[in-house]
């Protein structure tokens, strides 16, 4: 695996709009490879509420990686914390930039920056694509769950670490 080098800093307001741009292009392209049609395309609508994508963004402490150099995104993950448990909201990387590390290092800032901060429990809902990630991370399947998301049945999974 190539790492790839990046920068690391928290998002802002005028960075939702390219985070929706990774979100919904990694659940386009990604998406078929895990989920039906219907899916991919449920998971990919999520950005086009605007005001909730914003909330998604902003209301978790959420930490964008840019690449050395250009300052192109490569990726997000987004955190809170309440007392010493943390839950992961998102860990997205360009579709192009997939498979390079890039996520485990993001999850890994994350922790840190957390742990640093207090927190002593973790969790988050995860997908098959991030399942591993977060595996590799120490973290373990506690829940598996069909629900629904924008309509369209998923099924889920709830890791737990701590």
């Amino acid at each position: 695996m190539v790492q790839v080098p990046f920068v690391w800093r928290p998002a802002t307001p005028a960075d939702v709009c390219v985070l929706a741009a990774i979100y919904r292009d990694g659940a386009l392209r990604l998406g078929p490879l895990a989920y039906t049609p219907e899916q991919s395309r449920a998971w990919a609508s999520f950005p086009e509420d605007e005001p909730g994508f914003r909330d998604y963004v902003l209301q978790a402490d959420t930490w964008i990686a840019e690449r050395v150099g250009d300052a192109r995104a490569l990726g997000f993950c987004g955190a809170s914390r309440g007392g010493d448990a943390c839950e992961i909201h998102s860990l997205y990387v360009t579709p192009l930039m997939t498979r390079r590390g890039i996520g485990a290092a993001m999850l890994r800032r994350t922790l840190q920056r957390v742990e640093h901060e207090g927190a002593t429990r973790f969790a988050a809902w995860v997908t098959p694509f991030s399942k591993p990630v977060f595996l590799a991370a120490g973290f373990q399947l506690a829940q598996t769950v069909n629900a629904p998301f924008a309509g369209v049945m998923f099924e889920r999974y709830r890791v737990e670490r701590g």
